[in-house]
């Protein structure tokens, strides 16, 4: 699993770092039209001077977009941005058309500038950008072309429909850098709040854990102290055995303990229910039994042990019961489990939606179990949980 983490991880670094390429590869492509023009002489010195102004600007406009997406990737572009890059694309666009015969190329700036304008912004809205800009600059670019008399003859549409072919492409690229470094942040987060979320329910779970083990455990050790405690006196030999049992029980929570930090600990219905049979017997409880533990499948004894446990942690912590009845029923492959003893006061029994049954219904929710408890009659409480067939086949 650490491997495999690992890959993704690696893999999730080098697709931000292609994206990062990608960024800068736009930014060297934006350098290098000015560096062909001045290199082929072009354009004249009338056009050179504004040419360049307009450059620096939307070269300007592009870092500061760029460095917005840094703090804050897909977060559309300000007005004020939108109207001054704009312009700007235009303008650049249009005075190339009209600098010289090659002229058109200054249109690659402006399809990027128009990038920026567009990206993290709404679909629709973005196309009627575009459109409008690329039809602005063929048509203006005609009007131009056609009233400019260029060193080599040429139809007249050549030039302002390169420059157009130029604004409604170009853009393009632009978006598709910062739509894949979005693309990659957004799964990089996604990764991110799943590891939290693993994290926060295996948190859940080894609470949930220690509260059945600890939670049982020291209910049977407070219980048993104070009876050995009122019997000193009366029946030195039950007292000492009820002390025996305190250690044997603190023993066995705390190899549990270990268990669970070694992914070891296991419940068994059976084991559980001679344990409910002696503490019950201990308090003087009279226990009923119906059904036999055997009887249930093997994935369903653990699930059902861990309900069981709960179910006699609930009776010594919330009532001060006189009878306890257990009964174990298989119909159909599916399994039930019902405790209901009495003793229960109005105000323990409002308390026992507390956070063992709670933790109690998640664990048989991981089962596809079911969980029903609540106060009845006279007194008493009830719990039932059951196990249909299906979900035990999947336990397994």
């Amino acid at each position: 699993m650490d491997a495999l983490s690992g890959a993704e991880e690696r893999r999730v670094r080098a697709a931000r770092r292609f994206g990062v390429i990608g960024m800068v590869i736009t930014v060297a492509w934006l350098l290098f039209v000015p560096a062909s023009m001045i290199w082929s002489g072009l354009p004249a010195a009338p056009y050179a001077a504004i040419l360049l102004t307009l450059y620096v600007v939307a070269f300007a406009l592009h870092v500061h977009r760029i460095r917005q997406h840094v703090r804050s990737l897909g977060r559309p572009a300000e007005p004020w941005f939108v109207a001054v890059a704009l312009a700007v694309a235009l303008a650049l666009a249009l005075v190339g058309v009209a600098s010289s015969f090659v002229g058109f190329t200054w249109a690659l700036v402006s399809g990027v500038l128009l990038g920026d304008v567009v990206s993290g912004g709404r679909l629709w809205p973005s196309v009627g950008i575009v459109a409008a800009a690329t039809a602005a600059v063929f048509g203006f670019g005609w009007l131009i072309s056609a009233n400019t008399v260029y060193p080599f003859p040429a139809p007249t549409w050549i030039a302002p429909g390169l420059a157009a072919f130029y604004v409604g492409i170009m853009w393009c690229v632009d978006v598709e850098r910062l739509w894949w470094l979005k693309a990659v942040t957004d799964l990089d987060e996604s990764r991110r709040v799943a590891a939290e979320l693993a994290t926060a329910r295996e948190r859940l779970r080894l609470s949930d854990d220690l509260h059945d083990i600890l939670g049982h455990a020291l209910e049977v050790v407070a219980f048993k102290s104070e009876l050995a405690t009122r019997l000193m006196d009366v029946d030195a030999a039950r007292s000492k055995a009820e002390l025996e049992d305190v250690q044997r029980v603190a023993r066995q929570s705390l190899s549990e303990v270990r268990a669970l930090v070694r992914e070891t600990r296991t419940t068994d219905l059976a084991t559980e229910l001679a344990g409910a049979r002696a503490v019950l017997e201990s308090a003087g409880v009279h226990l009923v039994v119906r059904g036999d533990p055997a009887t249930v499948a093997g994935p369903a004894r653990g699930v059902l042990g861990r309900v069981l446990r709960e179910a006699m942690t609930n009776v010594l912590r919330h009532a001060q019961p006189r009878r306890c009845t257990i009964e174990i029923q298989v119909e159909g492959g599916a399994t039930h489990l019902r405790v209901v003893n009495d003793g229960v006061s109005a105000g323990a029994a409002a308390d026992e939606t507390g956070t063992g049954l709670v933790a109690l219904g998640r664990y048989l929710d991981e089962h596809a179990g079911r969980l029903d408890a609540g106060p009845g009659p006279d007194g008493t409480f009830r719990l039932d949980a059951s196990l249909p067939a299906a979900a035990l086949s999947a336990t397994t």
